[in-house]
């Protein structure tokens, strides 16, 4: 059986598939590559460095929060050398206990709720945002104490 001799047509045929599927792979990679970069910068513990104020707590006792590579200080005193981040929660092990903050908020007014300890409930938010919360400047007990104090005074 003599073989049939090769078209330059299928050697071209050929060689354009692989060169499709060549280049498929690369952007498949590429983007692979991409994907992974901005998973890496999302989990960060660099998007949750900073200072974060206390939201809704009177002046005289507003509790400050300072995220680092330092550590973590509260109130301007150390309270952990390290803190886990995972890219939606930070969880901060103290002397006293586990202490749990998941990320609120948006882009523009960037926050930290306390899950753990759940009482009293606990929200701050970024230093430098802090004009994005001016309806949440007064807590829930600041509103009670007005509402009753109106109430008094008819």
């Amino acid at each position: 059986m003599a073989k049939k001799p090769t078209k330059s047509r299928d050697l071209f045929a050929n060689s354009l598939l692989y060169s499709f599927l060549l280049a498929g792979f690369m952007i498949a990679l590429t983007a692979g590559y991409f994907a992974y970069q901005a998973h890496q910068q999302s989990v960060s513990p660099s998007n949750v460095h900073g200072t974060w104020i206390e939201i809704g707590a009177p002046p005289y006792k507003t509790d400050i929060l300072t995220l680092s590579d330092n550590g973590v200080m509260m109130n301007h005193r150390f309270i952990s050398t390290s803190f886990d981040f995972d890219g939606k929660v930070v969880t901060i092990n103290t002397g006293s206990g586990p202490r749990v903050y998941t990320i609120s908020g948006t882009y523009d007014s960037p926050r930290l709720k306390r899950l753990v300890p759940s009482t009293p409930s606990q929200q701050f938010i970024k230093e430098g945002y802090e004009d994005t919360a001016t309806g949440d400047t007064h807590s829930i007990m600041q509103q009670r104490r007005a509402s009753l104090a109106e109430q008094f005074k008819r």
